[in-house]
């Protein structure tokens, strides 16, 4: 029955128009920008060409701007006049907030874990176990900038332990900015070396049960991290 208040009503599902398939052009343009920003391809100031990425990418002109705008709301691209689209570089006011953001969602995951209300499963703590070796592997190789992906996807597999797509989706977007901080330092290997034995301590503290241990070792790690970063921005 139609309550009196609901006749003569329009319907609110009236007028909606039909979904489009996903993902579009122009989030698939976006993706793979984003990629090669996280990746360490696309360092802070390289221009991207409107006309060039059409062209490389086969999709229209207005496909990249829309991707453009996308990643410029994401805090990845910037647009200067006369001088076109080009990559970030962070502030100090950037790095801030992404070291605010990053204590709250990392430092969680071990408080959680030493209040018994998060297990940290074995496999998991594989997962990251096997690409601290392929991170070390790759120091060993002087391949700096594999380095610096894996140390991201080092702190990004730490955070999935919250088991929440919405902090994963958040955390990935804030590492992907973070990678034009690390971008901004002129010896790679001199920043990653130091960090990535740091990783290793942090997941061996883990591992062993020594959460208190794990989490004040991730705090000064955070601490010493984001002073190095400021430095470099």
């Amino acid at each position: 029955m139609v309550k009196p208040s609901q006749q003569g009503r329009e319907s609110p599902m009236s007028g909606l128009p039909p979904i489009q398939p996903l993902p579009t052009a122009a989030q698939r343009a976006a993706d793979l920008i984003r990629h090669y920003i996280f990746e360490g391809r696309f360092a802070p100031g390289t221009p991207l060409p409107e006309a060039s990425l059409s062209a490389a990418l086969q999709v229209s002109r207005n496909t990249v701007r829309e991707a453009f705008r996308t990643l410029m709301s994401e805090h990845l691209l910037v647009h200067e006049p006369h001088k076109g689209v080009t990559v970030r570089w962070l502030t100090a006011d950037d790095v801030l907030d992404i070291y605010k953001i990053r204590r709250m969602l990392e430092l969680s995951v071990l408080d959680l874990a030493v209040q018994g209300q998060l297990e940290l499963a074995k496999n998991e703590l594989g997962e990251i176990g096997t690409l601290l070796t392929e991170a070390e592997t790759a120091a060993a190789n002087g391949d700096w900038a594999e380095v610096g992906t894996a140390n991201l996807r080092f702190h990004g597999l730490l955070v999935e332990m919250h088991r929440s797509e919405r902090i994963n989706d958040t955390f990935r977007r804030l590492m992907t900015e973070l990678r034009l901080g690390f971008l901004a330092h002129e010896d790679p290997a001199s920043f990653h070396g130091p960090f990535l034995a740091r990783n290793r301590r942090i997941y061996e503290l883990i591992v062993t049960g020594e959460l208190d241990d794990a989490r004040k070792e991730l705090g000064r790690y955070l601490d010493d991290a984001e002073q190095d970063v400021m430095r470099a921005v």
